[in-house]
């Protein structure tokens, strides 16, 4: 088995008197497509802020490689490999699509202000390689054509890709996708359930946060249920589809997780 990329050791966020994450333990293998699903207030995107380091953990640990990331900034993270997406996209409307991708490789130039401000040959190269990396992260998702297109041109549906490529531009070890098909119809589902995949065979780990059943089932390894911020089941589609536990917290309806 490949070892854990990431574990959370009883994580936990509380908002006041709320708790939203509450003890969850939970473990992500290197190398797979790893699904967080459960009812609307589960606690899923808050798990995935914590992740990222948009929110600080009320308690418990994070572990990323084998280290102790839990006091670790957004920034930081993002430089050891994390990336993520966002449930409301967050793309510059008046940047390009190609401007936008670039934004996903800028936290790990090496170039400072002033090297930019002096346009320096090293800053130059630097450009360049942003570039070619930005364009090879379009055309991985399907949107090279678009690369001149400003953003809020775009259909929702290539947006939506665009985010994606903003986060793949870095080749990250871990990335997190929350909602990604949220708005998309069943062949841009379907599309995007192809898309995951390949980023998989990247050697990229995923961590998905999903209510589009479909696209959950059909590319994920392992399933991570919540339920009123707790864990509440954890195990392949097939083991989490028979779950009689996650059919009852999905309104008890087996239909739920057709």
């Amino acid at each position: 088995m490949p070892e854990a990329l990431l574990e959370a050791v009883a994580l936990s966020r509380r908002f006041g008197g709320l708790v939203a994450v509450d003890a969850v333990d939970f473990s992500v293998r290197a190398g797979a497509i790893h699904g967080l699903i459960g009812p609307n207030g589960a606690g899923k995107t808050t798990l995935l802020n914590l992740i990222a380091a948009a929110l600080p953990a009320s308690g418990g640990a994070l572990r990323f490689r084998g280290e102790d990331i839990t006091r670790w900034g957004p920034a930081r993270r993002a430089r050891a490999g994390i990336r993520r997406t966002f449930q409301n996209l967050k793309l510059f409307s008046e940047m390009t699509a190609l401007q936008n991708a670039s934004l996903g490789l800028h936290a790990g130039t090496r170039a400072g202000i002033f090297a930019a401000l002096a346009s320096t040959p090293g800053q130059r190269r630097e450009e360049r390689e942003i570039a070619h990396g930005a364009r090879r992260a379009l055309e991985f998702v399907g949107l090279a054509a678009q690369a001149d297109v400003v953003a809020a041109k775009l259909p929702y549906g290539h947006r939506r890709l665009l985010e994606i490529a903003r986060a793949i531009a870095a080749q990250p070890a871990l990335l997190l996708l929350d909602e990604p098909a949220a708005g998309l119809n069943h062949t841009e589902a379907a599309n995007l359930a192809g898309l995951i995949g390949r980023i998989q065979a990247l050697g990229i780990t995923v961590v998905l946060v999903e209510h589009h059943m479909d696209v959950v089932m059909t590319v994920c390894d392992t399933i991570t249920v919540l339920d009123y911020g707790r864990k509440l089941a954890q195990g392949t589609p097939e083991e989490i589809q028979r779950s009689p536990e996650v059919i009852e917290a999905y309104l008890g309806s087996a239909h739920a997780l057709a």
